[in-house]
């Protein structure tokens, strides 16, 4: 019973087959007034079924493909990737498909359904987009198909099995776009020039043509003369410092900022400047908290470094409490031996919450250089910004204009 199940599985009539039938009952029907029609239905069905046997055999079943999605390695937080799906089947070719990958939907794929057509080798390319918010792991599961032959009368829904296991992470593509802009150079991007702190002692870097903007005292009257147009020293700051960085992950952190959250917006620049500080070869460590520190990595150099700061900033989760800026600033001035730019990410709407902070960044401050980077909120910029027309957004607009005036 199952071998003579198995060729029809899956199938469904195309409307022309569902017109062909009530055709051929109609045919029937009137066979009972007019004899002579009798003949006519018989060789009717005879011909459709005929017809219909040849559409089904050109149908493939499922043994005979074969599906593989590529994905990126890994996903990037808030990122707009792309997935490929490839399927491949040489008695498929010229078939028309509708495909649908069954992609977790935290992951946002767009389109859900895409149509195409297997070329004549039997092989069929599609591709959607993904935006994941929020970190974590992911499975993919089978990829759902109909196929069908232009003007045929059967379409064949067919399931093919490839699970897939994915993690999406803080944002490396952002990385992988810097990478590429330092191989290409600074100048590929107007503007940039390499620049250094005040104070920081630097070193040669290389010559390049003079720009507007630059330091008059920075032109070599040397190389300008060989080259016959000004030329002017690159020098970077020092390397070899120690970066810090501090990642609040209490209750305020929790808000939605846009597409991602506050916390993952200080995941993506927490491993942004890891990368930076690391590529400049300096020594970066990373510290969680919340209402105790979470987790504390010590500051080293090398891509292990790195790696160890993005998986721990992979499995980051906020907690729904307030954050004890006390406990973590003097955790960290016990485990700091040497000085350091100690780099706070965090969120304060509260005056008090701030006046300590404030506080335990002034004593950290002596010995260390502090810098603390707090989360704007995109709907409160708008709706300062946006323009009033109504008494509604009246308040909107004075609502807006008083939380950044309670937060400084």
């Amino acid at each position: 019973m199952r071998s003579m199940v198995g060729p029809f599985r899956g199938l469904a009539p195309q409307p022309r087959l569902l017109w062909a039938i009530a055709i051929g009952a109609a045919l029937i029907a009137l066979s009972i007034v007019s004899p002579v029609l009798v003949a006519v239905a018989i060789v009717y069905h005879a011909g459709l079924v005929l017809v219909l046997a040849r559409d089904l055999a050109v149908l493939p079943g499922r043994d005979g493909y074969r599906v593989r999605r590529q994905l990126p390695e890994p996903f990037s937080l808030g990122e707009l990737e792309h997935v490929r799906v490839v399927i491949e089947n040489p008695a498929a070719a010229g078939l028309i498909a509708r495909i649908a990958d069954h992609a977790p939907a935290g992951l946002n794929p767009q389109p859900r359904e895409i149509a195409g057509k297997f070329d004549p080798s039997g092989r069929l390319e599609i591709n959607y987009s993904t935006s994941s918010p929020r970190r974590g792991a992911y499975r993919f599961g089978p990829v759902d198909m109909q196929v069908s032959r232009r003007d045929g009368w059967w379409r064949r829904q067919l399931r093919l099995q490839h699970p897939n296991e994915v993690a999406v992470f803080p944002n490396v593509v952002a990385i992988k776009r810097i990478q590429l802009t330092l191989r290409r150079g600074l100048r590929a991007m107007a503007g940039l020039r390499r620049a250094r702190p005040p104070g920081a002692s630097t070193a040669f870097a290389g010559l390049r043509d003079y720009v507007r903007g630059d330091d008059i005292r920075r032109v070599s009257w040397t190389a300008t003369a060989r080259r016959d147009h000004p030329v002017v020293v690159e020098v970077e700051a020092e390397r070899g410092q120690q970066v810090m960085i501090a990642l609040d992950c209490g209750r305020l952190m929790t808000a939605p900022a846009g597409e991602l959250d506050k916390l993952d917006h200080a995941v993506n620049a927490a491993l942004m400047l890891a990368w930076v500080a690391q590529a400049y070869g300096d020594r970066v460590g990373l510290m969680t908290f919340d209402d105790r520190v979470t987790n504390y990595i010590k500051p080293e150099r090398g891509s292990a470094q790195l790696r160890r700061i993005t998986e721990a900033l992979y499995a980051i989760k906020p907690d729904f409490v307030e954050p004890d800026f006390g406990h973590a600033l003097t955790h960290l001035s016990l485990r700091l031996g040497r000085r350091s730019m100690v780099v706070v990410l965090t969120d304060l709407q509260d005056p008090e919450a701030s006046k300590e902070l404030v506080a335990h960044c002034l004593r950290l401050a002596a010995r260390h250089l502090v810098l603390v980077v707090t989360m704007s909120d995109p709907a409160v910029l708008n709706a300062r910004q946006a323009p009033i027309a109504t008494s509604t957004r009246a308040y909107e607009w004075a609502a807006a204009g008083r939380r950044p005036a309670k937060s400084k």
